[in-house]
């Protein structure tokens, strides 16, 4: 028996194994990033916390409390620089109207499996403009979600509570902090407020100085200077549930707040000097870390490296932990079958409670759960993590229902509720959204595949599943990671018999010719402007919707959906699964072009249906003609990929300096009404289109030589435009124009942006 390929493969599943149960080094992190800075738990009414801050220069300040990510008119950029979804981060944040950097860090300690461990947060804060006032107050708090469990804080303001097992605070700041002159340095408060809104901390800190002030008021005083106005009172509730720590400085300051475990390793708290020591080697680590996985320093400048790192950092600073209710509208279909989206009308109920861990689009604007966009973000975080990868995946699987639903947006709660306009907020069990949450998983197993692969081949072909030895890789620990992969199998079993029931479109009932009777595909939800589910929201489709409409986007979307659960199947030993997911694919391409080519317009269409009931094409030149070539479908030796490429290059099309556009330039729609979908560039899309020319430049057939140019040139102009933008704005953008490269709409906008650090490492 050879067992070193087994020690080899215990040492790259086993800790996937680990990571797929309760992992204490994920427990704390910074899950609020709809916040500056917030840390919580993993867990549901627990603890929470937070950081505001604002000048006391002037008493104007005061309305512009810097608190939630949102609130960000006047900073030049806030990014984290550092952030390895475990351990540490580190984050600036340039508030050019407070006239500070400030700087938040934090390292975690002690969490050894099944203990919470400590935590400590460095905030520090650098003058920006020495010439104007430089005074800053800041607010760190912490509420207690639990109704239950309140906090316990005595006259001299230190706080404990029994979450977790026990936790006390403490801080630690240098000598040369400088107070500002009559004004104590650290002031407190603590609350008791419902523990459902203890997530609104800068309103409760904004309530507290109001009364404050107005007590000034009310006696008649005459107001002091905004510094010594605006403290907290130093008071105790009886059972607080929100405990507020107040900092005043003037000039560049530092200050460190310690979390302390009850129940971990004592040996293992922080301390000011141990953080430092912490962090310096948090940051070594992970810059070599880096270097390692992403290979860049050979091929890019140092700033470049920079980018794709710090970019890395905040792709892990976006994941977040959120719980509550849904809003979900049940009502059965309307009868025609058009399931048309009505946002006005929604009749949602609560459904719920229910709990994510993702990663989020946009800290700013949206800092929430997106099915589409996860599948984005777990492509990233895989080549960086694929074990935190695959358990990001396992929280998302928990959310498939018994019907095999997942709602596209993930909108858990009231903190999350607050972020979203209320017609915005119901989801619907008909309504699906491209199943990109399958690239998460399709990376770990083409991984595990290759692994496997190798082994056996060592061992001439022994099944590695069914191999027993002494060694740390033994047959139950094998045994183990398969039952678990057929534990997350089911579910996505019952995922995908959903969009194949739910979203099937219509062949024979308007006389189309097609290999196969069942394999269609028609998005729910649309209204006369807009396909939301398709995740192309304005993108250019039948002006009048159609029960005998046909998307080839999903048709694409269902080949690749097929062919990850054939694998899937196959690595877990259910053959049989395999087999029927391999017809369904075969018969999927086949239908792909059976139906959705039109050989005169020389590229892939919708189809609909027009007032003498006939079926049309419905051509719209753009990322919907892309669909069947970005998710390899098309045989190298294909005319459709022929015809794919040469529109890709085409200038007058889709063909820009700073990546492929969304909509054709010639396109009557082209640039107008929202314009959201109709001419800007994607990263994520460039990067499949990317993705798909990286496999046909290595294929055999007529049209590699063409796949590797076109590669070579969009890949250099994707990067242009991501890191020029970048460089310019401090940010990373939703969408870049097509005519300048600049980038538009939201930012911070890491989410699937950040896919440009793959395109610069050729991780595909």
């Amino acid at each position: 028996m050879q067992l070193v390929p087994l020690l080899a493969l215990g040492a790259w599943l086993w800790p996937t194994v680990l990571a797929l149960s309760d992992n204490s080094s994920t427990l704390w992190g910074t899950y609020r990033p709809q916040l500056y800075f917030g840390m919580r738990p993993r867990e549901p009414d627990s603890l929470l916390t937070g950081l505001a801050w604002f000048s006391t220069a002037d008493f104007a300040y005061a309305n512009s409390m810097r608190h939630s990510a949102s609130d960000n008119n006047g900073i030049d950029y806030f990014k984290w620089t550092y952030h390895d979804g475990r351990h540490f981060g580190e984050q600036d944040i340039v508030d050019r109207l407070h006239n500070y950097k400030i700087t938040t860090s934090f390292v975690k300690s002690g969490h050894l499996e099944g203990q919470p461990g400590h935590w400590a947060l460095r905030v520090q804060g650098t003058v920006l403009d020495e010439s104007r006032p430089a005074e800053l107050t800041s607010f760190f708090y912490v509420g207690s979600e639990s109704r239950s469990e309140s906090l316990e804080v005595d006259s001299e303001g230190r706080v404990a509570g029994p979450h977790l097992g026990g936790f006390s605070l403490r801080t630690e700041e240098p000598a040369t902090n400088q107070a500002v002159k009559n004004v104590p340095i650290t002031s407190f408060s603590a609350r008791t407020i419902n523990p459902s809104h203890v997530w609104r901390g800068s309103d409760h800190i904004v309530e507290d100085l109001r009364l404050r002030l107005q007590a000034f008021m009310e006696a008649k005083q005459q107001l002091p200077r905004p510094a010594e106005a605006v403290q907290l009172s130093n008071r105790t509730d009886a059972h607080p549930t929100m405990y507020v720590l107040q900092k005043t400085y003037q000039g560049n300051f530092s200050y460190d707040v310690f979390f302390d475990s009850h129940v971990s390793p004592a040996t293992d708290k922080l301390h000011s000097d141990t953080l430092t020591l912490a962090l310096m080697r948090h940051k070594e680590a992970y810059d070599a870390r880096f270097e390692h996985l992403f290979g860049l320093s050979s091929s890019f400048t140092p700033k470049h490296v920079t980018f794709a790192r710090e970019l890395t950092a905040q792709i892990l600073g976006s994941i977040g932990y959120y719980f509550g209710e849904s809003l979900v509208d049940r009502r059965p279909a309307d009868e025609e079958g058009l399931v048309l989206h009505d946002m006005d009308n929604a009749q949602p109920l609560p459904e719920g409670p229910m709990q994510l861990w993702t990663a989020t689009p946009s800290r700013s604007f949206f800092p929430r759960g997106f099915y589409w966009d996860e599948g984005f973000h777990l492509l990233h975080i895989s080549a960086w993590d694929p074990t935190l990868a695959m358990s990001l995946f396992e929280s998302w699987t928990q959310l498939i229902d018994d019907d095999g639903w997942v709602a596209r947006e993930q909108i858990l709660g009231e903190e999350a509720r607050s972020r979203v306009p209320g017609p915005f907020q119901t989801q619907y069990p008909l309504y699906a959204n491209p199943p990109t949450l399958i690239f998460g998983l399709q990376t770990f197993l083409e991984n595990m595949e290759e692994h496997l692969q190798r082994i056996q081949d060592q061992m001439g072909g022994v099944d590695v599943w069914m191999t027993s030895t002494d060694a740390e890789m033994d047959q139950d620990e094998a045994k183990v990671l398969q039952k678990h992969l057929q534990a997350l199998y089911e579910p996505w079993q019952r995922h995908y018999a959903w969009f194949r029931r739910t979203q099937r479109g219509q062949i024979r009932q308007w006389d189309r010719d097609a290999t196969s009777r069942h394999e269609a595909y028609r998005w729910r939800g649309r209204s006369a402007t807009h396909v939301l589910t398709s995740g192309l929201d304005d993108y250019p489709r039948a002006s009048v919707p159609h029960v005998g409409e046909l998307h080839v986007d999903l048709h694409s979307w269902m080949g690749s959906f097929a062919h990850a659960m054939k694998r899937w199947a196959r690595l877990i030993g259910w053959d049989d699964d395999a087999e029927e997911y391999d017809d369904q694919a075969s018969s999927i391409e086949a239908n792909l072009v059976d139906l959705h080519w039109n050989p005169d317009e020389h590229m892939f269409c919708d189809l609909s249906v027009d007032e003498s009931d006939s079926s049309y094409f419905e051509c719209h030149a753009g990322y919907v003609s892309l669909f069947p070539m970005m998710l390899q479908l098309l045989p190298p030796d294909s005319e459709q990929l022929g015809s794919t490429l040469r529109m890709l290059r085409d200038k007058k099309a889709l063909w820009s300096d700073y990546g492929i556009r969304s909509l054709s330039m010639s396109h009557p729609l082209y640039g107008t009404d929202e314009d959201y979908w109709r001419g800007a560039i994607w990263v994520p899309v460039n990067y499949l289109i990317l993705r798909s020319l990286h496999m046909y430049q290595q294929q055999p057939g007529p049209y590699a030589a063409e796949a590797a140019t076109l590669y070579k040139d969009l890949r250099s102009n994707i990067i242009s435009t991501v890191l020029n933008a970048y460089e310019k704005t401090g940010y990373t953008w939703e969408q870049y124009d097509a005519s300048t490269g600049e980038g538009r709409r939201n930012y911070p906008f890491t989410g699937w942006t950040s896919l440009v650090v793959l395109i610069m490492a050729e991780k595909f």
